[in-house]
């Protein structure tokens, strides 16, 4: 590929930096380009049901019991 072409497919195979789990990849949003829409690629949550930082996420997203 020439310095002059983009990449529009999904970067190489992401890691959580806690459990070094892999990260799938989504199209987060695009952008305009000479008249093209432009995918713009990056990194999911962690799925890793043993990642403390998915434990953590629950813990936020979690309803509060009082």
């Amino acid at each position: 590929m020439s310095k002059t072409e983009h990449e529009t497919s999904p970067p190489g195979t992401l890691v959580c930096p806690v459990c070094e789990h892999p990260l799938d990849m989504s199209i987060k949003k695009r952008h305009k380009t000479l008249g093209v829409f432009v995918p713009v690629w990056g990194p999911d949550p962690c799925q890793n049901p043993e990642c403390l930082e998915t434990l953590k996420e629950r813990e936020r997203n979690s309803p509060q019991n009082d």
